[in-house]
């Protein structure tokens, strides 16, 4: 039986028949791998002879094995060939079965190829590959192939099998997007990345997690990674700015995070003294783009390292601008003011001929004071407005965004308050929704559970049991299809509310599968 431990996206890591995956299987050893005329033997069993041939819809079959359990792509060494190829083949087989049955590809066990297929929702590979090449007396190390004339074969299986071992630790920790990107030796792991993130980026964010320990943006890679893309989208397409922010102010990012934090943004946010009530400071950044400062303690806009050296790439003013236009389209201001350093001058194409555009640092006073007289001027041509408490529309802005808008009528009633230094929604008097800082998102507590519950958002029902620390698969009836791991859900039976906790399957698997944990409790 599966058994899964921990998901990322279509990666998994757990045990079957007491042997863990990911793993590379030993060819050496029967009760692992073996082929003879009664057919393939996988794990101690026989998988099944017959084999189901299916086109992409470009000619190119896929060689499938179906076992109860495990799907063999009996084809996949050739079909690697052609990178689109075998990434339609995987994602076939996903759209196909979900994830009710392990995959395994033979011959294909490159370890600079490893993370990624993983990483695409492969489980099993074998070391067929890495026989063959120290054969030819190549030996893998962990910067390239290098030719020695006599290399051994256990060498070269050793080291995919650490690599295994580090990827397993990684779906567990949610970093396996992190080694992927790091782990770019083969110029095939980088054209299925780059496949996978442009032609296949609604299928990964079914099940990719909401939120992750941390971002390293090394390369520009990183750009395409499904979570930012998603935050992106986000901003620019559906989120709306703090009622009575009237005047725009972009401004640049920090290494610090949150921003609010760092020496440079204290010195702007000293700066406009008495006006920030009516200024929607956004910040500029790569690779996550724009960044209200009402959402700037949130995931990913507070989770991000990037290496700085002034410069841009191409890509990243492209997506830069083309956020801005799309944001501006739908957010509309009296005044746009950009106070910014000459390397983000490229922001103007996407700005009005309006903008009040100023170069300047954070660290000469005279720049501030050029850009309090700019932003004074823009504010005292604002009419009065009552307007609610900056602390209130920031966390008014992270509940809709981490949730949707149908949550601010909920909120409406709702107020604010700060205790054990932490933010919170309370609401008669009982506190429905508190700010998570270290995870950069909303956590909600049973007296909000059944809004949700009566609109039907991140629920999942169970069978008619009291739940403790774990709700295994196993006794999930249905759920919302939207959940992915690391979202925020009730648990209920019926009309019961019996819990709310933290999804650790993507919705998916949570209807798919009976063993693994689906959602961890908390209260």
């Amino acid at each position: 039986m599966i058994i899964d431990r921990a998901f990322f996206g279509f990666a998994r890591t757990g045990s079957i028949s007491d042997f863990k995956y990911p793993l590379i299987l030993d060819s050496s050893r029967e009760e692992m791998l073996s082929m003879n005329e009664e057919g393939l033997r996988v794990l101690g069993k026989y998988i099944g002879q017959g084999v189901q041939r299916s086109t992409d819809g470009r000619q190119i079959e896929n060689e499938l094995i179906v076992d109860d359990e495990i799907i063999v792509i009996r084809n996949a060494a050739a079909l690697l060939q052609r990178s689109r190829k075998f990434v339609s083949a995987v994602m076939d087989i996903h759209e196909k079965y979900g994830f009710s049955k392990l995959i395994y590809a033979p011959g294909v066990a490159d370890p600079y190829l490893i993370p990624v297929l993983v990483y695409m929702g492969i489980s099993f590979f074998d070391d067929i590959l890495m026989r063959k090449v120290a054969l030819d007396g190549i030996e893998v190390t962990p910067l390239g192939y290098v030719e020695i004339g006599d290399a051994d074969p256990n060498k070269n299986i050793a080291l995919c099998q650490k690599i295994v071992d580090t990827i397993s630790t990684s779906i567990e920790k949610k970093t396996l997007r992190e080694i992927v990107e790091k782990y770019m030796i083969s110029g095939k792991s980088i054209e299925i990345l780059r496949i996978l993130d442009s032609e296949y980026l609604e299928k990964q964010l079914k099940v990719f997690p909401k939120v992750t320990p941390y971002i390293r943006a090394n390369d520009i890679l990183s750009l395409g990674r499904p979570d930012l893309v998603e935050y992106r989208k986000r901003v620019s397409d559906s989120y709306k700015r703090p009622e009575g922010k009237d005047i725009l102010l972009l401004i640049p990012c920090s290494a610090r995070k949150p921003y609010s934090q760092s020496e440079s943004h204290q010195r702007i946010i000293e700066a406009l003294s008495g006006m920030r009530s009516r200024i929607h400071e956004v910040i500029v950044t790569s690779p996550v783009g724009l960044v209200p400062r009402d959402l700037e303690g949130i995931y990913p806009a507070a989770f991000y390292d990037i290496p700085v050296i002034g410069k841009w790439f191409e890509d990243e003013k492209l997506m830069i601008n083309n956020m801005l236009s799309s944001y501006l389209k739908r957010n509309i201001y009296s005044k746009i003011i950009a106070f910014v350093k000459e390397d983000l001058n490229f922001i103007r194409e996407a700005l009005p001929e309006s903008v009040i555009f100023i170069n300047g640092s954070a660290k000469k006073q005279s720049d501030l004071d050029v850009l309090r007289k700019a932003v004074n001027d823009a504010y005292q041509s604002l009419e009065k407005q009552k307007l609610p408490s900056e602390k209130t529309q920031e966390m008014l802005s992270v509940a809709k965004f981490q949730f949707g808008d149908w949550i601010e009528s909920i909120l409406s009633e709702a107020r604010v308050i700060r205790s054990y230094n932490q933010d919170m929604f309370s609401r008669a008097g009982k506190v429905i929704m508190v700010f998570n800082r270290e995870a950069g998102k909303m956590t909600i507590t049973k007296e909000i559970a059944p809004f949700f519950l009566n609109s039907g958002k991140y629920v999942v029902r169970i069978d008619d049991f009291k739940p403790t620390a774990n709700i295994y698969a196993m006794g999930v009836e249905s759920c919302d299809p939207e959940i992915r791991p690391e979202d925020e859900v009730v648990v209920a039976y019926g009309n019961d509310v019996r819990g709310v906790g933290v999804a650790k399957m993507p919705a998916i698997a949570m209807k798919q599968l009976k063993k693994g944990v689906a959602v961890k409790v908390r209260n």
